[in-house]
């Protein structure tokens, strides 16, 4: 069975990469696999086709990290497929093309002229597993970059040594045959491998090289467009052909296609084929960008071509814009009359097509405007009518709002591809005409509003006033434009489109409620047109702005009342951070703008209070107090998110405490199981404490400061004592329920210690317990916390480790006072967090293991001096654990030169730290790890790697002054380099001892090392795992 085949050949492939490196003497067992393999190729056809899947399945594991990878370092995996793909795979490529020329020379099929070439029907398995192993072969990862299978233009890195199998045009036609005679369920295999073909690196060739190259491609496809045509109705050929098209044009320039011998005859089968495919554009749609990438690609580099040859394209652009157009007008009729998928729907195709025609349209620009406005304009009076006669199908409206909607996209789409360097006041014109056309249409639409609503057609206007926006408003932007519309109807300037722009927004927000779409879209343009520096201060004088700034209720706008979805609840949030944005800029002048703003929240807070005071009773509303409590959060965090300077925070600060922050806590408090409630309240208490552009500034005799660190530290006080309580929560609710809302209540913890508004020495000075309370909190969530948790979910490992991180920077005495349980529990968080993959905690790890260190290196330190003062009962649990177990730095000290000898090295500087550190401590375990280490290399290579010890330690003192950090951080960039040169080296010593081979040897060596360390097992002898 197909899938037990597919199993076995992932088996052995695992195998021979988790042995790659073993041997028997001078032997690897491992690396013999194409000898072996060929047993199995050299049989029946059956057999060789097992061979091949085997050989195939290799590739694969090879290139690509697996799940058996994941207790093994990233970096082992690059190095043990770079030494395959240096050893191995030109082979198997070159076995791979060898049998396929053999099967077609043999006999196993024939390309006859004149006759369709064919193959036997039981020689197909065979062609599909070759065609599938060339395919794996050129798919490797050659530059060890692990990228992701994107379609983008990534070209293939061939190395050089396969240089003389690509100057073989032959190869190139062997595959083009081969998709031509081949049954369309495999051909497309063969299209795979051209595709790759297609984006070999230029280096590889010399300019005439390349020439032939290209004259092989250009031919091969051409000949496919006139004489293979019919393979390509194969969906699979389909998509593979769209590809390699698209690839051809990433690969060369447009001078080099136009230089080729077919070009002309090439790129009229070209547009032939995609105005084809846009004419069937219900089974094409998925395959459309890449096509439509080839033509965004030539018309963007024609203004750079210098040739005389003509390029054709002010021919065939022009057509293909329009087949687009009409392509899409066309299908609506069967979206709705038929129930097909409607293209319109999906958003982010839709973007990325407009974009891609926003580029071809302006190629001809004039006469495709012309012709895309009688479009328009035809559609608009036919849509007129519809609405106008009595009795007109439902359906017909439908299908003329929809081809309304398209139009307007491709509208927008047509003007934002203005470019600067082409424009002129020609095509400014050009512009508006297109632009007055769809106002008018708004104005007509919002008219009828209260009779009929098109949320397709909605989306369409503020995609392009989206477009307008990016293009036509700003400091920078062309003027031309206002002429005409100044004309047409009366609008002489941007300020003018701006108020259109609110107005249309404000119509939205009243109108469209009960429509999600639209009203996200009307709150991002909002936010977009407030982030302007300029225009934001022009816009704020508008009468519709100050309407928005006065009536934000419910009455005025459905989306804010208590009655709305979850989608409208965290768009409150994006609309009250663009409301506060404008805001912001009146405060300057005026103070009591932000009171006058702020009373219809003060009233929803004082309708909370009501719900909330009918707790336990049966009148208490608990679904209505939710809402109100989750829409107050998301408004409050996002007005505060924009309140950027001291003053307008203060301001809000002042509205805000005492009255509405003790609603806020008693939230928390009610609902603390219910994360809907609680996040978003958290989340607004942790936008309130950070300091973001140094905000929180009270004035020298305001005690407001600390009362705001209080009232966070109260906040997450009661929150973390009451969620530790939730327990029998299934694994998949853990983190929904609990862990998520953790990591948002550190990250809260983590402003407050962060921000540097408060002096916490004030709390230690007159006894108050808050920020002491707050702590054995966080205590306790921190060990509530499974280290695999940490790490499974980024978010909650970041906040965590970003939280330990500024504790060790400001709150050490407290990490290293807590209880030697809760110290080791910590301890081996750190040590975990340094090999985590994302960055942000590795370098938060690194940082909180260098204060932890510093603070007991200097605390042995004063103990050396003041020895009457080192007593038994004042250490620290970082002093008790290293005098009673020195075994657990020693394994630290060891896992990181670990991971600084062998592995990327990406977080050097970070790793420097704390490494330093743990010589110091470790001082004689370091000296005799030294000599040991040297030992694991082979003999002509131990005074190098001595010569770099000798480096590492060169010119540092025994002391943690910048200097010698600096200088230490230095000799490690040194050593590192010299060290990697040195093992590097060693493949050309003796090839089979390289030195990823030798990695595996002092894996060994650093597992007896911990094997030492923990001897019998002491009381705190558990292992470090750095892997």
């Amino acid at each position: 069975m197909p899938y037990v085949m597919q199993a076995a050949t992932k088996l052995f492939a695992t195998i021979v990469k988790f042995g790659w490196f073993d041997r028997e003497k001078d032997d690897f067992m491992f690396r013999s696999v194409i000898t072996d393999v060929m047993k199995f190729i050299e049989g029946s056809m059956e057999q060789s086709v097992v061979g091949i899947q085997l050989l195939t399945a290799l590739v694969i594991e090879m290139c690509h990290p697996s799940g058996g990878d994941s207790a093994r370092s990233m970096s082992l995996h690059m190095k043990t497929s770079s030494t395959f793909r240096e050893n191995q795979l030109y082979d198997i490529y070159k076995l791979a093309c060898s049998l396929l020329e053999n099967a077609v020379k043999n006999g196993q099929g024939t390309f006859e002229a004149g006759a369709r070439p064919f193959f036997r029907p039981e020689t197909l398995p065979y062609f599909s597993s070759l065609l599938s192993l060339a395919l794996a072969c050129l798919n490797y990862d050659f530059i060890g970059t692990a990228t992701d299978e994107s379609d983008d233009a990534n070209t293939v890195q061939i190395p050089v040594t396969w240089r003389t199998t690509f100057l073989d045009l032959d190869h190139l036609k062997l595959f083009f045959n081969l998709f031509a005679a081949l049954p369309p369920n495999i051909g497309y295999l063969a299209l795979g491998i051209l595709i790759q073909l297609a984006s070999v690196r230029r280096s590889l060739f010399n300019a005439s090289e390349r020439t032939k190259y290209l004259n092989t491609l250009i031919s091969g496809v051409r000949d496919i467009l006139e004489n293979h045509f019919t393979n390509l109705e194969d969906p699979q050929c389909y998509h593979e052909f769209c590809r390699l098209l698209a690839r051809l044009k990433a690969s060369f320039q447009l001078s080099e296609l136009m230089e080729s011998d077919n070009y002309t005859s090439f790129i009229q089968e070209v547009a032939k084929f995609t105005v084809m495919s846009l004419q069937q554009l219900q089974f094409s749609h998925n395959s459309l960008h890449y096509i439509l990438s080839l033509w965004q690609r030539l018309v963007a580099s024609m203004p750079y071509v210098k040739s005389s040859q003509p390029h054709h394209l002010d021919t065939y652009a022009p057509e293909v814009s329009r087949a687009m157009i009409m392509a899409h007008l066309q299908m609506v009729s069967r979206v709705i009359n038929d129930g097909m998928e409607d293209p319109i729907d999906d958003l982010g195709l839709l973007q990325q097509q407009l974009d891609q025609f926003a580029i071809i349209v302006r190629c001809e620009y004039e006469a495709n405007c012309t012709f895309i406005v009688q479009l328009f304009e035809r559609s608009a009076r036919l849509y007129d009518d519809l609405l106008k006669k009595a009795g007109s199908a439902e359906k017909d409206v439908l299908i003329e709002e929809e081809r309304l909607a398209w139009l307007v996209y491709f509208i927008g789409a047509a003007i934002s591809g203005r470019v600067a360097y082409t424009a002129s006041d020609e095509t400014d014109g050009i512009d508006a005409q297109l632009i007055c056309r769809v106002m008018r249409l708004m104005g007509y639409t919002d008219n009828k509003l209260n009779r009929r609503k098109s949320e397709k057609l909605e989306l369409a206007n503020m995609q392009f006033f989206e477009y307008f926006r990016k293009v036509y408003i700003g400091d920078q932007s062309p003027k031309g434009v206002y002429q005409v519309m100044k004309t047409e109807l009366g609008i002489d300037d941007e300020l003018v489109v701006m108020s259109i722009m609110i107005r249309k927004i404000v119509t939205n927000l009243k109108f469209w409620g009960d429509s999600d779409n639209v009203v996200t879209r009307s709150l991002q343009l909002l936010n977009d047109l407030s982030m302007g520096y300029s225009s934001i201060r022009r816009m704020v004088k508008l009468d519709e702005v100050q309407f928005l700034l006065k009536n934000h209720t419910s009455d005025n706008f459905p989306f804010l009342g208590t009655n709305s979805t979850l989608v409208d609840l965290k768009c409150r949030t994006a609309f009250y951070a663009s409301l506060a944005r404008l805001l912001s800029t009146e405060l300057v002048e005026d103070e009591d703008k932000l009171e006058e703003f702020m009373r219809p929240i003060g009233a929803e807070f004082e309708t909370l209070g009501r719900l909330m005071s009918n707790v336990g009773t049966p009148l208490f509303n608990e679904k209505e107090a939710k809402l109100a409590a989750i829409g107050i959060a998301r408004d409050l965090r996002g007005i505060c998110s924009s309140l950027l300077n001291r003053n307008a925070y203060v301001l809000f600060f002042e509205w805000i405490y005492p009255k509405y922050l003790a609603v806020c806590e008693r939230v928390v408090e009610f609902w603390y199981s219910d994360p809907a409630v609680t996040n978003p309240m958290l989340k607004f208490m942790s936008e309130l404490d950070q300091n973001r552009s140094q905000r929180i500034a009270f004035d020298i005799s305001s005690p407001n400061n600390i009362l705001l660190f209080k009232e966070i530290c109260k906040i997450f006080t009661v929150y973390g004592t009451r969620i530790l309580s939730l327990t029998d929560i299934p694994k998949t609710d853990l983190y929904p329920k609990k862990l998520k809302g953790i990591g948002v209540a550190m990250n809260m913890f983590f402003y407050a210690l962060q921000g540097s508004y408060c002096n916490f020495g004030v709390f230690v000075l007159y006894g108050d317990r808050t920020l002491d309370e707050a702590f054995q909190v966080l205590l306790k969530l921190m060990t509530s916390l499974s280290h695999s948790d940490l790490l499974e979910y980024p978010k909650l490992g970041s906040a965590y480790y970003t939280l330990l991180h500024q504790i060790g920077l400001n709150h050490i005495d407290f990490l290293v006072s807590v209880e030697v349980p809760v110290f080791l529990y910590i301890l081996d968080s750190i040590t975990k967090g340094v090999n985590a993959i994302d960055n942000n905690m590795c370098n938060n790890s690194c940082s909180a293991l260098d204060s932890l260190l510093t603070h007991l290196f200097r605390e042995l330190q004063r103990r050396q001096k003041h020895p009457e003062l080192a007593t038994q009962d004042n250490r620290s649990s970082a002093l008790v654990v290293y005098e009673g177990q020195p075994t657990r730095f020693q394994q630290i000290l060891a896992g990181l030169l670990r991971v600084i000898m062998f592995d990327d090295g990406r977080n050097q500087w970070n790793y420097s730290r704390p490494l330093l550190v743990l010589i110091f401590l470790c001082d004689r375990h370091f000296q005799e790890l030294q000599p040991r280490i040297v030992q694991s290399y082979p003999e002509d290579k131990r005074n190098q790697v001595a010569h770099c010890f000798t480096v590492l330690m060169e010119g540092v003192e025994k002391n943690l002054t910048n200097k010698t950090r600096d200088r230490f951080t230095q000799n490690l960039s040194v050593f590192r380099r010299e060290l990697n040169e040195t093992q590097k080296g060693m493949e050309a010593v003796n090839p089979m001892m390289d030195w990823i081979a030798m990695r595996e040897e002092l894996d060994k060596f650093w597992q007896r090392l911990n094997t030492e360390f923990v001897g019998a097992g002491g009381a705190f002898g558990s292992f470090v795992d750095f892997e």
